[in-house]
Parts: C-alpha cells; structure tokens; sequence
C-alpha cells in the first residue's frame, strides 16, 4: 500500500515537470503530511513553480511567445560517481548531444569551468546528504557556448545510489530580446529561492547547536538579519513544522540512538543533548515516543 502511495507522488512530481516544461508555473503538487525524500522533492519543486511564476510574469504580464516556450527542464540521472546513466530528450537538444554520448560521461564535463569547480567542491557534501541540495549551474553545449540555469537541485534516488539533477534553464540571447519589464523582472532580488537559503543555514545552525538550548525567535532573526514573523512562516513553509519542534525532535531523534546504542548514562545523554533537567527530558521523550527512556532497550558500547 505504501509503494502505491509512493508511486502516486512520483506520478505527481513527474506531471508538474512536465507542466513546467511546457510553460505552466501555476500548478502545484498537493503537500502530504510525510516527512520522506519525496516530500522535500514536492516542496522544490513548489518552490520553483512559484518562483519562476512570479519572475516571469510579474504584475500580471504574460508573454507566451517569449517566456513560455523558451523554458527548457533537464533532468539526469547520475550514478554516485556522478556518470551519468540517462537524461531526458530536452537535455540532448538543448546541450547538442546524443543519447549515447551523454550516457557513460562524468556530469562535470557537461558544466562550465566554475560551475565544475563547486560541483566538486560539493560532491562530499551532497553525496552525505539526504535531503535535496541546490545549487547553481552553468552548462557548456557540445559546441561551448553557455547555458546558465535558472534553479538547479540534487536529490538521491530513494534505496538507489543514484542521483536526480534537475535544471529549470531559459535561452538567454531570447530573454535578452524581450522587453525592459520583462528584464527586470529577471533581476527582482527577493524570491523564494532567497528564502530556502535563509532556511538552510536555520536549518544547519539547529542541528549544529542541540546540544545548547534554542535561542529565542527573537535572538534567532537577528542572528540571521530578518524578522520574527518571516523566519517561523517561511520555515513551517519549507519543513512543515515549527522551529522548535524541529528542534526537539531532532533533539530526541538523536538521544533515542544513543540510548539504543550505547550504555552512557541517561542523565548525561539527557544534558548533553540541551535538557536541562531529567524529569523533563524523560516527559518530552515519553511523549514523542509512547515510552520512557528507561524502556528502551540499551546497547552493548
């Protein structure tokens, strides 16, 4: 029944590719209540939806010749040497390859210079991470001229060490060709894609500082130069949930494992993950879990 579910999502995420492939940024993939790969995929890919929606057509301004036909998604699938082993049509014309030619060839040798040098830069780091990174990127065609994307994202094909990378890319000597309105629009400052950025780093810093209690929502937007009101809207937008609940559950994520796996204490593993108290931790730990920390079955470390 879950690998029908599953499935299901991947049609869905599949159809708003396509969708956006063919111009259309105002479909939106209905959020679950999952907390998986797929989950973070759809929240992406929303993401950039309503991010190209607003840059492309802002203050109601549409032009279907120009901005909707010159869009173009390239999708590969890389393996976790980063070889890649298919692509979609669109990745063949647009980078005047063959399919043959492209399967088989190390990813980098498809990006410019720079864009090669911080995608190798970040292999580490992606290939640790199991969420979905993005990352900005510039593609060479097979006769060197240059293709900058407009949104780029990394995520692992779920039990498969195996990649989706996906570009959204538009021709730039078009865009240069439209109207001055339309120009600027490409040049607005404040996108969602501003906002994922502010939220990875809130994201990092958390899971960087468990050990320590959570600043106040106030010491947290000045931390991170915005206001109380975006830092908890946009991060329930992208993590569905609540800084603080992200911040004990990952807190009682990581006190669960080493419970499970080692014979410390449960004092010292309740206050070296920021609980102040034992009565408290054992109350935030029965309540996430359905048991006390004393239930658990210990490890043989």
């Amino acid at each position: 029944m879950h690998w029908e579910i599953n499935q299901k999502r991947m049609h869905n995420i599949r159809q708003m590719l396509l969708e956006m492939a063919s111009g259309n940024f105002s479909h939106r993939i209905v959020r679950t209540e999952e907390d998986d790969e797929l989950e973070s995929l759809t929240v992406l890919i929303n993401m950039v939806a309503e991010e190209m929606q607003e840059t492309l057509f802002p203050k109601g301004y549409i032009n279907t010749h120009h901005l909707q036909q010159n869009l173009t998604s390239l999708s590969f699938i890389v393996n976790e040497e980063f070889i890649i082993c298919n692509c979609n049509p669109e990745a063949c014309i647009l980078l005047n390859y063959d399919i043959t030619s492209l399967e088989g060839l190390e990813f980098a040798k498809l990006l410019t210079d720079t864009s090669s040098q911080n995608f190798d830069r970040l292999m580490p780091s992606i290939l640790a991470n199991e969420k979905v990174s993005t990352l900005p990127l510039s593609y060479l065609t097979s006769d060197k001229k240059e293709v900058v994307s407009l949104f780029s994202s990394i995520s692992k094909i779920s039990n498969k060490n195996r990649f989706i990378i996906h570009s959204i890319l538009a021709d730039s000597t078009e865009i240069d060709n439209n109207s001055e309105d339309v120009n600027s629009a490409f040049r607005q400052p404040k996108t969602r894609r501003d906002d994922a950025r502010l939220m990875q780093q809130l994201y990092d810093y958390i899971l960087s500082n468990l050990e320590n209690p959570l600043p106040s929502l106030k010491e947290l937007s000045k931390t991170f130069g915005t206001n109380e009101h975006k830092l908890k809207e946009a991060f329930k937008y992208f993590f569905n949930t609540s800084i603080y609940q992200f911040y004990n559950d990952e807190r009682l994520k990581r006190v669960h494992l080493l419970i499970e796996q080692t014979n410390m204490p449960l004092k010292s593993i309740a206050y070296m993950n920021g609980f102040n108290t034992y009565p408290n931790f054992s109350k935030a730990f029965k309540k996430k879990y359905g048991y006390s920390p004393t239930d658990l079955k210990r490890g043989t470390v």
